[in-house]
């Protein structure tokens, strides 16, 4: 990066200024906490036929919680959870959780279950046999199950698979009837990983995952930088319509010991009193951090506050992209839920 990951922040409320732009939203309505929680104030609502669509992945796990979104199901267009895993030989190892299920379909939100790779190097997808198997495998899952679609999610991309990708598509493509969707998560900066001139034809939206540019592993610093994000998607959009586009928003951040590159996750939903206290926007990134110390051992904190939801959300809405993809459900609170039905609408 060319400044300090620290430059450019402003104390949590900015000024007279930035609680301008704070518009018609309102931190009271809200019940906003911490710093970033108040939005920038966007554009209206659009009318349904053009509304950006929010798919809601999930996965079980610590921390996570899907009352505020039950309460709330018209927040949520699609629930896309992780229930799938593709083992070398073709077939599907289930995780579906029948209690969520059940619940997610009587708040009458569809459902595009996401399948995985199961082998971390997409052995399935090296002889013909098995990438037919695979897709007829996930085109019977989705019948059977009554899903709307399917979410598939090949990591990491390989880029001595990319045509092998295409075949394995066309077939779960001809497999599928046309109203069932298929999307298809992909990382930024692939290394050639994608062929898009071929995959969009087989694929109803892309889901752009729009960030860990730091994450465990890697030094502190921003976990989706505005100026990084607007770059990758615009990478995209050189080769993507908009509307097949689905921007992802992370609903959780990173602490770091100083001088570390391990990091715990937080999501949002967990951020501490510590880092709500030093919170700070910083200009530069457009994202919250905070530095602090906890039982002599000092910190380092970025994640995605409601000011940085919201200004993925309007970025989305400038590009006129098919919708956000939020990763992930559970680690929401009610107040992010209520920003998105604020800056979003209802889904239905």
């Amino acid at each position: 990066m060319a400044a300090p990951l620290g430059a450019h922040t402003t104390p949590c409320g900015g000024g007279a200024m930035h609680r301008a732009l704070w518009g018609g939203l309102g931190a009271a309505a809200l019940g906003l906490v911490g710093c970033g929680a108040a939005p920038h104030a966007g554009a209206a609502a659009s009318p349904p036929n053009g509304r950006l669509s929010v798919m809601g992945f999930y996965a079980a796990g610590d921390h996570v919680d899907l009352s505020a979104v039950l309460r709330h199901p018209q927040s949520i267009g699609v629930f896309v959870p992780f229930w799938y895993s593709v083992e070398a030989n073709g077939s599907l190892k289930s995780h579906l959780d029948p209690q969520v299920l059940a619940e997610v379909r009587r708040a009458g939100i569809p459902i595009t279950p996401l399948v995985n790779d199961g082998t971390a190097r997409q052995a399935f997808l090296n002889s013909p046999w098995t990438r037919f198997e695979t897709a007829r495998n996930i085109a019977d899952i989705v019948g059977t199950e009554h899903f709307q679609g399917v979410n598939i999610d090949f990591e990491p991309p390989v880029n001595r698979d990319r045509e092998q990708l295409v075949a394995f598509l066309i077939d779960l493509r001809d497999m599928l009837p046309r109203r069932d969707t298929i999307t298809l998560s992909i990382v930024p900066n692939s290394g050639g990983a994608y062929d898009f001139a071929k995959l969009k034809r087989e694929v109803n939206q892309f889901v752009l995952m729009s960030y860990d540019l730091h994450d465990d592993g890697s030094p502190a610093g921003p976990v989706a930088p505005v100026p990084w994000v607007e770059n990758v998607l615009h990478r995209l959009l050189a080769l993507v319509p908009a509307r097949q586009i689905y921007l992802g928003i992370p609903l959780y951040g990173y602490v770091w010991p100083v001088g570390s590159t391990h990091a715990a996750t937080i999501p949002y939903s967990a951020v501490t009193p510590a880092m709500t206290a030093h919170a700070q926007w910083n200009g530069r990134y457009d994202e919250t951090e905070a530095r602090f110390t906890s039982g002599g051992t000092p910190y380092v904190a970025w994640w995605e506050s409601l000011q940085g939801i919201n200004e993925k959300i309007q970025l989305a809405r400038r590009d006129h992209l098919a919708g956000v993809a939020l990763w992930r459900l559970g680690y929401q609170t009610e107040a992010v839920v209520q920003l998105l039905l604020h800056q979003i609408g209802p889904q239905r």
